[in-house]
């Protein structure tokens, strides 16, 4: 995670120079990283398919670190860059010869993973734990491209239950612990949810978009 945080910075410099020299980005949807040298560049811009943005990354130019690889994407308009992503981790363990990376830019929220998702997130296990199940991780059930689970847990309206979700019942990597807002989401970071409703609570998940959420049936 720290290599992205001079990727950012200087994403920012070169905007602010390239806009002082009347120079323009291209406008688009970019995947950054090492591999960019973290900049926007057209040979890793995305393309819009079937609803998102995407683009497949191959994983020879990802840069591994005990087996965790980053990216972010970048949103340029008019020539300058208006959203940029937290850094989303890759675990080499489930990333083949490619990843695909997705994006849905007006879900994004600057500094967030929200709205931004890949294929290695659409591989099974994800894993679910919260104040309902004492915090022992439980296998999510992937159904129609989401991960979903019925925790069986019965909520009152008003009450307000934390979560996260991670890739193993031994919460590893640590890297891919997440709260709805980082992956990087380590102890004391959760997902927050108060029901309106008495019900049944189910956390469901979306790897595509990064989207965590709870709800009452």
């Amino acid at each position: 995670m720290k290599k992205l945080i001079p990727a950012f910075l200087l994403i920012v410099f070169l905007s602010g120079c390239m806009t002082l020299l009347n120079i323009k980005l291209p406008d688009g949807v970019y995947v950054v990283g090492d591999f960019s040298n973290g900049v926007p560049s057209p040979e890793y811009k995305m393309t819009l398919q079937g609803g998102f943005y995407t683009l497949e990354l191959p994983s020879s130019v990802l840069n591994f670190e005990n087996d965790i690889a980053w990216y972010q994407v970048v949103v340029v308009e008019n020539g300058e860059v208006v959203k940029t992503s937290s850094g989303i981790p890759l675990w080499k363990q489930l990333v083949g010869e490619s990843v695909t990376v997705y994006a849905t830019p007006n879900l994004m929220e600057n500094n967030t993973a929200k709205g931004v998702g890949d294929s290695e997130k659409e591989t099974p296990p994800w894993y679910c734990a919260g104040d309902f199940n004492n915090w022992a991780p439980e296998e999510m059930t992937l159904q129609d491209g989401k991960f979903i689970l019925n925790t069986g847990y019965t909520i009152s309206s008003g009450e307000t239950v934390k979560y996260k979700i991670a890739r193993s019942e031994g919460w590893k990597p640590y890297e891919e612990q997440f709260d709805g807002t980082s992956y990087n989401a380590g102890y004391g970071m959760d997902a927050t949810f108060t029901a309106d409703k008495d019900g049944t609570l189910v956390i469901e998940y979306d790897p595509r978009t990064s989207t965590l959420q709870a709800r009452v049936e």
